[in-house]
């Protein structure tokens, strides 16, 4: 059995269309689970969808081969220095399936 990673996206939710074509265009994330809106404060400013901080973020899981991870990841730096004041969070980590 081949060894899965899980890979845990967060960004804006503007970036979601940029994450889409893509994964598209690399033929990666294409089997995922999107959870749209997420709220949080990182690096960059607070997402809060309130008054104050109005924008949302949106987070994808992807449990993929770690050759897709590795494609995933410098897709991230890419959108990284692109999209400088966004902030971007990945996590790459042992994904198990039972």
């Amino acid at each position: 059995m081949e060894k899965k990673v899980r890979v845990e996206i967060m960004c804006s939710q503007a970036l979601e269309e940029d994450f889409t074509e893509e994964f598209k265009k690399l033929g990666v994330g294409q089997k995922f689970t999107k959870i749209n809106p997420v709220m949080g404060a990182g690096f960059n400013k607070p997402h809060l969808g309130d008054n104050v901080w109005p924008q949302l973020n949106l987070m994808y899981i992807i449990y993929c081969s770690e050759e897709e991870a590795e494609k995933i990841k410098h897709l991230v730096t890419k959108f990284r220095k692109l999209f400088i004041t966004e902030g971007i969070g990945c996590f790459i980590s042992s994904g198990y399936e039972f």
